[in-house]
């Protein structure tokens, strides 16, 4: 009898083994694939005018979430987020890689709750992230970092990481000698891995971070986002980050963040403010994009 309780319980871990390696093998791809799947649509005819005229230019993407999954940047992907290849094939001179650290489970533009489930931790655990990033919003954001450095490194004639302007003025040179490196930048998608500390900007920026965007999709310590629980403005801990990020040299980012704080940090700095990622809310009324009127005060300020 012992003998058959054994060998049921062999069988029973060699199903729930077998059943965790298919889940850490195929579900986070399968996710992936969901979550940012290309639709295809019909081919669209480009002209000899618009091909020369698209080589000429200076082209550069402000946001892209490639660093939250477990692919390799320098292999070319057909879904997804931006990879190394796909970035020289679209002539892209420079790309902000965004790390998000937290995401509401049932994410919705109207309303999301700081309380709700973290889907980030159960990305981070089905993926097998080191376990210090299980528990630790700036640990994610510092594994973010590493992963990005080390494409950089693994092809360094594809992607060079920048971190000052006379960084990015050298790459943009070597481009226009006949490179096709990428200028790699870092940001991080709401201010949470901040942890609530200031002296973790320090770390941050130590990791290569040089876009901070406030909120994401709930409110945080810093202030209201867009798609909160109400259009809150900067708290003081928010305010204290904005005038750090300005006296460091921060690219300060309002996608996501309320109305109010956007106004608050308009009224408080005169630096350009950048909106890497929404629309115009007169072309798409929707709770995620801004009021005309808003963007045109952040345009003003040649942002």
């Amino acid at each position: 009898m012992l003998r058959i309780i054994k060998r049921l319980l062999d069988i029973v871990l060699i199903l729930i083994v077998i059943g965790a390696v298919g889940f850490f093998t195929f579900a986070p791809a399968y996710v992936e694939k969901s979550r940012n799947n290309v639709i295809a649509h019909a081919p669209y005819p480009v002209s000899d005018a618009g091909a020369a005229l698209h080589a000429n230019l200076i082209i550069g993407d402000w946001h892209a979430d490639s660093l939250l999954w477990n692919r390799d940047l320098t292999e070319r992907g057909d879904y997804g987020q931006v990879d190394l290849p796909r970035l020289t094939e679209g002539n892209v001179a420079v790309q902000m890689f965004t790390a998000v650290t937290k995401s509401p489970a049932g994410q919705n533009y109207d309303e999301n709750s700081g309380d709700a489930l973290d889907n980030i931790t159960l990305l981070a655990i089905g993926q097998l992230w080191p376990p210090r990033t299980w528990n630790s919003l700036l640990e994610r954001a510092l594994y973010q970092s590493e992963k990005l450095h080390a494409f950089a490194e693994d092809a360094p004639d594809q992607l060079y990481i920048v971190t000052t302007k006379a960084e990015l003025d050298a790459v943009i040179a070597e481009r226009a000698a006949g490179s096709e490196v990428t200028a790699g930048l870092l940001g991080i998608e709401g201010g949470h891995p901040l942890e609530g500390e200031l002296a973790n900007m320090d770390v941050l920026y130590a990791a290569g971070y040089r876009l901070i965007g406030l909120q994401h999709f709930f409110d945080n310590e810093l202030g209201g986002s867009l798609h909160g629980t109400g259009n809150h403005g900067l708290t003081e801990f928010g305010k204290q980050v904005v005038q750090k990020a300005v006296a460091d040299g921060w690219i300060i980012d309002l996608a996501h963040s309320s109305e109010q704080v956007a106004r608050d940090v308009l009224a408080m700095t005169d630096v350009p403010i950048v909106v890497s990622h929404g629309g115009l809310h007169g072309h798409c009324p929707v709770k995620r994009n801004f009021p005309d009127a808003l963007m045109r005060q952040i345009a003003a300020r040649k942002g």
